[in-house]
């Protein structure tokens, strides 16, 4: 370290302003990457740097503002500026060599007997495949509520959304294709779809805020009444932000619409909760949905509102 400290244990990752080390006698360490002086290591670890190239390195020690590297590969040791080396020991994903495969499964369940018999169930789940500047992500809802055994919630949605990060920034592209259908809207189906340039933070104390915007077609297909579409600019946005060190987060994701034109049409719809980590992967959270139409099917309402008590599973 710059004060002259010593610490031995396991390199496990550099990334933005820290170095992970685990020891056997304190764990794992997060020291501030700027009060590094120097590393050795027992054997080369590859280091991603931001021009996307990969170098396997034996030891690094900063010289100012420069870090000097050693490569075996290399007869001479390089030099980089600090903020070019962007990851130390990178996950496969993130070198193009493989993907990363994550995932979240809620489950809300409620089962009532006596003056009236009830069932509702609520199952979502979010799905993220990863490979280098690539990503997929799936969001799928089922809802299903019954009242003495006739049906009296009936709507499911699914999600998808592929993204293409521009290399060295924040910016990346998007495609959105969103569905819907809800019986007892008069919703067979809605659908949303189009592109969006989106700009994405993630600060080194944690989080995660992300917005895109684009044009977008919404189509609804009704049961009883006739097909109505759409165009006009789409908004989606994505928060997530820790709270009481790692043990709450707060997260909000919705997207808007209005159409175009003399069109008195306007979408929201969000998803606001609390999330709590449990144990051995298991969340808990409490969330709150609004989905807002101002022009619905006949006779139906212009805003649902839901809100849920889940237990999921995250990996």
């Amino acid at each position: 370290m710059r004060n002259g400290d010593r610490l031995t244990g396991e390199v496990v990752r550099k990334e933005g302003g820290e170095l992970l080390v685990r020891t056997h006698y304190a764990g794992t360490l997060a020291l501030d990457w700027t009060e590094v002086r120097e590393v050795q290591l027992d054997a080369p670890v590859p280091v991603l740097l931001e021009d996307e190239s990969v170098v396997s390195v034996g030891a690094l020690a900063r010289q100012e503002d420069t870090l000097r590297m050693e490569s075996p590969a290399a007869r001479e040791p390089m030099s980089v500026p600090a903020e070019q080396v962007r990851v130390i020991q990178p996950e496969p994903w993130e070198t193009g060599d493989g993907g990363r495969f994550s995932g979240l499964v809620n489950l809300a369940f409620q089962d009532d007997t006596g003056n009236t018999d009830s069932t509702e169930l609520d199952v979502d789940a979010t799905l993220s495949y990863q490979r280098r500047w690539s990503e997929v992500e799936i969001f799928g809802l089922l809802e299903y509520d019954t009242d003495d055994g006739e049906r009296s919630t009936d709507q499911w949605s699914l999600n998808t959304k592929y993204i293409r990060r521009f290399p060295n920034t924040a910016w990346y592209g998007a495609a959105w294709l969103r569905l819907k259908h809800d019986f007892f809207a008069d919703t067979r189906l809605r659908s949303i779809v189009g592109p969006a340039l989106g700009y994405r933070l993630q600060p080194e104390g944690g989080g995660s805020y992300s917005a895109e915007v684009g044009p977008i077609h919404l189509h609804e297909d009704f049961y009883d009444q006739p097909d109505q579409g759409f165009w006009g600019p789409g908004v989606f946005v994505n928060f997530a932000q820790p709270l009481l060190g790692e043990h709450l987060e707060f997260y909000l994701h919705g997207m808007g619409f209005t159409a175009l034109g003399d069109d008195d049409k306007d979408v929201w719809v969000s998803w606001t909760g609390f999330r709590v980590p449990l144990v051995g992967g298991f969340v808990g959270s409490i969330e709150y949905e609004i989905d807002h139409d101002s022009r619905p099917a006949v006779e139906a309402q212009t805003t649902d509102e839901t809100v849920r008590i889940k237990l999921g599973y995250e990996w």
